[in-house]
C-alpha cells in the first residue's frame, strides 16, 4: 500500500505525522505533500492559484511514488468544497484508478444537507470519507451516502507528551491550593468564551478561589479583556495569548479542569481530548466526539450551550468534589488508550483495504 498524505502546514500536523509513522510501522509506504493554505496566500485569486499549485504537486508526487491512495486532511464547508473538488478532478483526470480518502476535521451540517454541484462531485468521487464523530457520519448517511463510503475515525492523542510539573503553580504566582482552570481555543462566540467569563464572575462572587488560563486569541479578544476588567477578574483570568501547540502541553498537564463550553461544529475538539491525554477532568458540551466517548461523572460534566449559570454550577460542583476529580483523572487517562496512533491506523488500514 502506497499512501500520499496531503497535509495542512499549520494545523493537525502532529496528528498527521503520528499517523504517517504508524502507517510505516504497519508496512505502508508513505509520502507527504502540502495541502491547504499554509498562510502564504491571501485573497481569492492567490488562494485559487495555491489550490492549483498544491493539486499539481500532489499529482506529480503521486505519479512518482506510484501512489495507490491519496489521503487528504480537509474539512467539509463551502471553501474546502471548492479546493477539494478542483484537487480531486486533477488527480482523477491524471490517474482514474487513484483512490482518494478525505478526512474531515469538522463538517458543517448545513453544507452537508444543502444542494450543491460541488458537494455532489466530492461525494461521488471520494472513495472513502472519514468523520470524527458518529453525529457527522449520520449527517452524511441521511443524505444518501452509502454506509461503507463514510466511516468514523479519531485523532491521535499521545499521552506521553503531557508531563506534570510540581512547580507549575508556583511559577505562575499561584498558591498550591489554587485550582487551575484551562480554556484553549479561538476567542469566538461558538467556543463559549464569553459564557465562561460570565461563569467565572459568578464563581468569584461565591468566594471560590481559582485561576483560569485562556490560551488563544480571536475576534472576541477585546470583549474578553473588557469583561475581565468590568468584573474585576484580573487576578482570576490570565490571557497568555496564542502559543505553539507544543507549549500548550504544560497547561494541559498541570491544570485541574479543562473547560470548553463549545458549540462550534468541530468533529473532535482537540482541547478536550488533549485534556484526556493528560488525564484531566473536563467540563464541556455534549456534542460530536465528546458525546461518542464521554460518560458524565466518569469523564466529564456536561453543560448546555449559552448557559453561563449552569456552567458556573458545574464548575462549583466539580471544584468542591475532590473524589469526582480523581475519578475523572483515572478514567480519562485510561480513555486516552483508545487514541494511540497504532490503534487508529490499524482500523484505517482495514478501511483502506476495502476501497
Amino acid at each position: 500500500m502506497k499512501i500520499l498524505f496531503g497535509l495542512h502546514g499549520t494545523t493537525h500536523t502532529e496528528i498527521a505525522q503520528a499517523e504517517i509513522d504508524a502507517f510505516r510501522r504497519a508496512g505502508a509506504e508513505t509520502e507527504s505533500c502540502a495541502y491547504g493554505n499554509w498562510g502564504t496566500a491571501s485573497g481569492m485569486l492567490n488562494s485559487l492559484k495555491l489550490v492549483f499549485k498544491n493539486a499539481g504537486d500532489l499529482r506529480r508526487k503521486a505519479a512518482a511514488q506510484g501512489t495507490n491512495i491519496v489521503y487528504l486532511n480537509t474539512a467539509f464547508d463551502k471553501k474546502t468544497l471548492v479546493r477539494d473538488s478542483i484537487t480531486m478532478f486533477i488527480l482523477k483526470r491524471s490517474n482514474p484508478k487513484l483512490k482518494i480518502v478525505l478526512k474531515f476535521h469538522g463538517s458543517e451540517s448545513d453544507v452537508v444537507a444543502a444542494k450543491s454541484m460541488l458537494k455532489n462531485y466530492v461525494l461521488k468521487n471520494a472513495d472513502l470519507m472519514l468523520t470524527l464523530s458518529t453525529e457527522e457520519r449520520e449527517n452524511f448517511l441521511r443524505i444518501g451516502v452509502p454506509a461503507q463510503k463514510v466511516q468514523v475515525t479519531a485523532n491521535v492523542i499521545q499521552k506521553e507528551l503531557y508531563v506534570q510539573d510540581p512547580g507549575f503553580k508556583k511559577k505562575a504566582g499561584l498558591t498550591d491550593d489554587t485550582p487551575v482552570l484551562l480554556f484553549v481555543g479561538r476567542f469566538m462566540h461558538e467556543k463559549g468564551i464569553l459564557d465562561l467569563v460570565e461563569a467565572c464572575r459568578l464563581l468569584k462572587q461565591s468566594g471560590t478561589r481559582f485561576c483560569l488560563f485562556c490560551l488563544g486569541n480571536g475576534p472576541l479578544l477585546e470583549d474578553v479583556k473588557a469583561k475581565i476588567g468590568q468584573y474585576g477578574l484580573e487576578d482570576n483570568i490570565k490571557l497568555p495569548g496564542h502559543i505553539p501547540e507544543s507549549e500548550t502541553r504544560r497547561y494541559y498537564a498541570n491544570c485541574d479542569v479543562l473547560v470548553l463550553p463549545t458549540y462550534h461544529q468541530e468533529g473532535f475538539p482537540m482541547a478536550v481530548f488533549q485534556a484526556v491525554g493528560a488525564g484531566r477532568p473536563v467540563i464541556t458540551t455534549r456534542i460530536r466526539a465528546a458525546a461518542d466517548y464521554f460518560v458524565e461523572n466518569e469523564h466529564c460534566l456536561w453543560v448546555e450551550k449559552k448557559n453561563p449559570q449552569q456552567l458556573y454550577a458545574q464548575l462549583l460542583a466539580l471544584l468542591t468534589n475532590k473524589p469526582l476529580q480523581e475519578t475523572m483523572r483515572v478514567n480519562n487517562f485510561a480513555l486516552a488508550e483508545k487514541f494511540t496512533a497504532d490503534r487508529i491506523v490499524g482500523k484505517l488500514m482495514e478501511y483502506f483495504k476495502t476501497i
